[in-house]
């Protein structure tokens, strides 16, 4: 296994735990926030560096159902993602309070909260079409047999049960609404506990790549699987014409 995708790994790892910390704001301060912001945009760009030949490879090849999706949702995670940083900069009051483009207008602040919120939901999408990837690498870290039981059927209803509880979650915190940018003013808990909040925004971000990894599989690779057996299956002999 080649030492860039293990880096690969385990800063995507770090930059899942800054996310849920950044969607945390109540439970750690402005000031906070604010720096993890920072080392947020700083992991954005080492990965965009360690991927950079994705971008070199945008104009070869053919685009393929699988291809054309992966651009689409890594190009829309850009912009939002752009969003965000830059309103977030524009609010900044500790870390950089004095950049010419500081603004902390109700349009900035509902700005910065539907992108990051939507931000979390196409991060997810991302992971969830790199989902079997993923799965192989762990399986090699953990020396797990990808045709186990445990691989096969106990892992996978494991990220079930979490993506269940995520769509509770989703719906309980009313998460729709930001979204859709009907919210002007988020409405945080201050005594909640940290550890049920980070469960909870975990939560909702396995029902995203979950419902991606199963919409990938009933509807792209389900599909190419048959027509690739169809034209694999030997064809059947007729009796010749007299």
């Amino acid at each position: 296994m080649k030492a860039k995708y293990k880096l690969q790994v385990v800063q995507d790892t770090v930059m899942m735990i800054i996310l849920l910390s950044l969607m945390g704001f109540h439970l750690w301060g402005e000031s906070t926030h604010e720096w993890l912001g920072i080392a947020f945009l700083l992991f954005i760009l080492l990965h965009n560096g360690l991927n950079f030949q994705w971008f070199r490879k945008l104009s070869q090849g053919e685009y393929s159902a699988f291809r054309l999706m992966q651009v689409t949702v890594n190009l829309l995670l850009i912009l939002l993602l752009s969003s965000a940083i830059i309103s977030g900069l524009m609010l900044s009051k500790h870390v950089l309070p004095d950049l010419p483009i500081h603004s902390s207008s109700d349009v900035v602040r509902k700005i910065h909260m539907t992108s990051v919120h939507w931000g979390q939901i196409i991060i997810a999408v991302h992971l969830g079409m790199h989902w079997k990837m993923l799965a192989n690498f762990f399986c090699k870290v953990w020396n797990i047999s990808p045709y186990s039981l445990l691989a096969t059927r106990l892992m996978p209803a494991f990220f079930l049960s979490i993506a269940v509880y995520g769509l509770h979650v989703f719906i309980h915190r009313n998460l729709l609404p930001y979204l859709l940018i009907q919210v002007d003013f988020a409405f945080f808990d201050f005594e909640e506990s940290k550890k049920l909040f980070y469960l909870d925004f975990f939560a909702v971000t396995i029902l995203f790549a979950y419902l991606t990894r199963l919409s990938l599989w009933l509807f792209l690779f389900r599909n190419q699987r048959i027509n690739k057996n169809n034209r694999t299956k030997r064809p059947e002999l007729t009796p010749p014409k007299i």
